[in-house]
């Protein structure tokens, strides 16, 4: 028992320390990558450059994308990417305003969330379209080539108060 116990204690010792996540993450750095990724996604929609919007998005089949409109719902960025690929062949303008930017970043420096307002002006099939205050909420995670939007949800507000409380 002695000499077994010998041998359990190194092994337990080291695979506790090997897999010890020792690895300081300088979250200011991840920060200033994560706002990139979001830098992007906007200047994407505004250049209506495709290939830049799906380099924001994880290439895993198991994301979500959730637009404005009621059918604008994937799980994939090549779906939303054919769908996006229409409506840009139909934008002759895309100008975005963001404010009210809010990032957290998880402690570990392998996810981060966030929060924005996006005014959106439209021109397309010579009309213009305004929308102001999109709530713009999602989460990214770190993934071997960079920051990629694993969710994101666009939601237009409802004006006033729709149910009193």
């Amino acid at each position: 028992m002695k000499n077994l116990l010998v041998l359990i204690i190194p092994f337990s010792i080291f695979l506790f320390t090997s897999c010890a996540d020792d690895q300081r993450v300088d979250l200011e750095s991840e920060r200033a990558k994560v706002m990139q990724v979001l830098d992007n996604f906007v200047k994407a929609h505004e250049e209506r450059n495709l290939e830049k919007l799906l380099s924001c998005f994880s290439a895993k089949p198991d994301i979500i994308i959730l637009g404005t409109d009621e059918d604008e719902l994937w799980v994939d960025k090549y779906s939303m990417g054919d769908a996006q690929k229409r409506a840009y062949e139909t934008f002759n303008t895309v100008n975005l305003s963001v404010r009210d930017k809010i990032l957290k970043m998880c402690g570990t420096g392998h996810q981060a969330w966030f929060y924005m307002k996006v005014n959106w002006f439209v021109e397309s099939e010579g009309e213009e379209f305004t929308f102001d205050g999109i709530r713009t909420t999602g989460v990214l995670e770190n993934e071997p080539d960079g920051w990629k939007i694993v969710q994101i949800h666009t939601s237009m507000p409802v004006k006033g108060q729709a149910v009193k409380y």
